[in-house]
């Protein structure tokens, strides 16, 4: 009974053995299934500053009877020849938080993965480390293009005008003869045709029907017309002004305006240097950057105050120590300028004048540590115990 008790035993321990054998062969085996190595990549960002110009554009257009204006009304038209003037309206200025391919890195790891949980904003910004999930808000800004057309006329189109009939009615001489108390006599039937107006014609027909409506429209509002008071009197001055102006602009000339827009990026890269956005000329609106003729819109980065003020970290991982990469930025004045003359100033944080420090990742991973960062300036948030 003894022996046999001794074999049972014998055969527990065995068994226990090769469990503990095969425990070990799987946990290694798991251990080996996870030593892969791990890179993740991150970049930091960047700000640059998007100029949305909003431009007035009018073209000038003569009249075809400029040369008479002064001898047939009296007055001298401003738009004796065409011409095209630009004007800006406005210049709104917004950041926008952008990857900086100065500052793009790797981190890698094997075995214990929690120090290279990163958690990352959806431009690749650094958010996180070893903090989980972490809320993002992400905000889709709106693109909205207008086209804008270039007006080609040269002069002003009298067949454009409502009013203007391009006839005119000639009698040819015509006779006919027809017995009249039984005598031959000789009649006149004239045959009415129509014919495109000369210059002359439609000339001196403007300059009629002009003082014919200021005279209908003196005679209306002095009520010398049996015409009665209220809509129907306005809708009939209304035509008036309307006829009146369509025949003026034969001899005044018109203008014609649209308003256009225009975006620029401009990313500041150095204290107190101008970076140029785009040149502008009166008669030609955005030109290129290389026509010194045309004034220069720039912004400048200014003033700058960075927290950390010795130099910059070195941005490569030179030593065997795994290390996060990360901004302490720059807050300064953007000032934008045109020529020499500043326009606006305002107050901003601006990432890339600033300067990157390092965080060890096996401070991470021996002390439980989670970090998270201002996804869109690169700088350390918070550092906490897991």
């Amino acid at each position: 009974m003894g022996i046999q008790n001794n074999k049972r035993m014998k055969r527990i321990i065995l068994i226990f053995i090769m469990g503990i054998g095969i425990y070990s062969s799987l946990f290694a085996q798991k251990k080996k299934e996870i030593s892969t190595p791990v890179t993740v990549d991150y970049c930091l960002p960047k700000v640059s500053y998007l100029l949305t110009v909003q431009m007035e554009y009018t073209k000038f257009i003569p009249g075809p009877f400029q040369q008479y204006a002064e001898k047939e009304l009296g007055v001298r038209p401003e738009i004796t020849a065409p011409r095209e003037e630009w004007s800006i309206l406005s210049i709104n200025i917004l950041p926008r938080y952008m990857p900086d391919e100065e500052a793009s890195y790797s981190l890698s790891a094997s075995g214990d993965y929690n120090p290279v949980l990163l958690s990352l904003s959806p431009e690749g910004f650094l958010a996180g480390v070893a903090a989980g999930p972490i809320p993002m808000k992400v905000t889709d800004s709106e693109v909205v293009y207008k086209a804008f057309s270039r007006d080609m006329q040269e002069e002003v189109d009298i067949t454009a005008l409502n009013t203007y009939n391009p006839l005119k009615e000639v009698l040819d001489t015509n006779y006919t003869y027809q017995e009249i108390d039984g005598v031959m006599k000789k009649i006149w039937d004239p045959i009415i045709r129509y014919t495109s107006k000369a210059d002359a014609d439609i000339m001196n027909e403007a300059v009629k029907e002009i003082f014919r409506i200021r005279s209908e429209r003196t005679r209306l509002i002095a009520a010398e017309n049996e015409i009665p008071d209220g809509k129907s009197l306005e809708v009939i001055l209304k035509e008036f002004d309307r006829m009146e102006k369509d025949y003026l602009t034969l001899f005044m000339g018109k203008s014609t305006r649209q308003l256009v827009e225009r975006t620029f990026l401009v990313s500041p890269e150095k204290e107190g240097v101008p970076v140029l956005a785009f040149r502008f000329s009166e008669s030609e609106g955005i030109t290129a950057k290389k026509n010194v003729s045309a004034i220069a819109y720039s912004l400048v980065a200014e003033n700058l105050f960075i927290p950390y003020k010795k130099a910059a970290e070195t941005v490569q991982n030179a030593s065997p120590v795994a290390v996060i990469h990360y901004r302490v930025p720059a807050i300064g004045d953007i000032k934008l300028v045109r020529a020499n003359e500043e326009l606006q100033r305002f107050r901003s944080v601006i990432p890339q004048l600033g300067v990157i420090k390092t965080f060890p990742i096996d401070v991470v991973g021996n002390e439980g540590f989670m970090l998270e960062f201002y996804p869109e300036y690169g700088s350390l948030k918070s550092v906490s115990k897991r």
